[in-house]
């Protein structure tokens, strides 16, 4: 209660003030052109009000400047107007962003929707795009825990899991089908896992422009609103996996300037998921126009980029062959199978990576099974750095590095 006492804000002329603290007091002074973007939440406890969280984040901060909760929408909507068009509104007052905010409403551009994503959708995108590796990996003690408690409940019931997997005792074609069950329930409940991350993160999912910015709003429990201006819009990529294809969906993103925080940097991220490619070019027509990415022609790049990773391939195998070969005939045909699989990916990523460059983009297209595209205006680029070795000299080649306010 003392710190909802203590917390008061207001806004006068083209700055938000913000007074906090019970102790250490503090005091926030954001003039409007500091204000890099506006984001809106809605956790799921603000939705039967219909109240939002107003976060203020400006250019070069290492943190989040300022939030404002419990808004209503009218007025955090009005407060993201002003601050958007901070020129064409003269004044908003503490006493007039109330009284006033029927005019401020009115001054605000009307939506046009340009992309929904249904649950459909999102089911083959959770499908098609599994995150829950990195998840699996992270509680991969709390994992050993779990399976050594389950593994001493069961011997207490009298039952040996160990017995079906020991292959003195079962035969060969048992362990077979074990092993296939396993890494289908597996699978099966990462991608149950996966649908339902995608499911929280993109439930309800609409992309629509009101005047210069892009606005996608989504989220299960809390609603995200991220704002993007197509001026700061840096480049647009087509991302495209092996399931995409089966499907035959991509995932569009929009990348602008980059957010200092890392865990910003994918708040401040527009994606469309699992879109068709029909879809997709008519985004990338609406944000690019000039682009002309279905029609150009790729480059390949030259042969000679298989040459390192082709003999740290060749080595490995040699090695793996030389060292188990004798002791361990059925480990080295593994390894072998594997390093043939490598290089395989190794050819594919070389036969995929091309370039093509007309008088205002530069388009890349790279990946292994699946494909990426991405769509790059020139004028973005920052900065281009050339890396040569000796070998890449004498041959007139050379690595180029591209640099945006995105990344590089």
């Amino acid at each position: 209660m003392l710190r909802y006492y203590f917390y008061q804000f207001r806004v006068t002329g083209d700055t938000v003030d913000i007074q906090a603290g019970i102790i250490q007091k503090t005091q926030i002074n954001l003039p409007f052109e500091r204000i890099q973007n506006v984001k809106l939440e809605q956790p799921l406890y603000y939705r039967f009000t219909d109240h939002v969280m107003v976060q203020l984040d400006t250019a070069g901060s290492s943190r989040d400047e300022a939030q404002l909760v419990a808004l209503s929408r009218s007025q955090a909507e009005a407060l993201q107007h002003a601050i958007y068009a901070a020129h064409s509104i003269t004044t908003i007052t503490q006493d007039t962003i109330a009284s006033d905010i029927d005019d401020v409403t009115d001054a605000i551009p009307s939506e046009r929707l340009l992309n929904r994503r249904s649950v459909g959708d999102l089911l083959i995108y959770g499908i098609s795009n599994n995150r829950v590796w990195v998840f699996l990996a992270a509680t991969t003690p709390f994992w050993d825990n779990a399976l050594e408690r389950i593994s001493g409940r069961l011997e207490t019931l009298g039952v040996d899991v160990l017995q079906y997997f020991d292959p003195t005792q079962q035969s060969l074609s048992w362990l077979v089908v074990l092993a296939l069950g396993i890494v289908l329930l597996v699978v099966t409940i990462m991608g149950l896992l996966s649908v339902a991350g995608a499911m929280l993160s993109f439930f309800d999912y609409s992309l629509v422009q009101r005047g210069e910015r892009y606005i996608q709003r989504c989220g299960l429990f809390t609603r995200h609103e991220v704002s993007m201006k197509l001026s700061r819009l840096q480049w647009v990529q087509l991302q495209q996996s092996w399931l995409d294809r089966v499907f035959g969906r991509c995932n569009v993103r929009f990348e602008q300037i980059q957010a200092p925080r890392a865990d910003l940097a994918e708040a401040g991220r527009i994606m469309i998921p699992a879109v068709t490619p029909m879809d997709a070019q008519a985004l990338l027509a609406e944000a690019l126009p000039e682009q002309r990415l279905a029609e150009v022609v790729f480059q390949p790049i030259d042969w000679r980029f298989l040459i390192r990773p082709a003999l740290f391939c060749l080595v490995m195998v040699g090695l793996s062959q030389w060292l188990l070969r004798p002791d361990s005939p059925l480990l080295a045909n593994v390894v072998l199978l594997i390093g043939a699989w490598v290089g395989g990916l190794i050819v594919l990523r070389w036969r995929r990576w091309g370039y093509a460059l007309d008088s205002q983009f530069l388009y890349i297209r790279k990946g292994l099974i699946g494909v990426n595209y991405y769509c790059l205006p020139i004028f973005k680029v920052q900065q281009v750095s050339y890396a040569q070795s000796w070998w890449l000299q004498r041959k007139n080649l050379c690595h180029v590095r591209l640099v945006f306010a995105s990344g590089a």
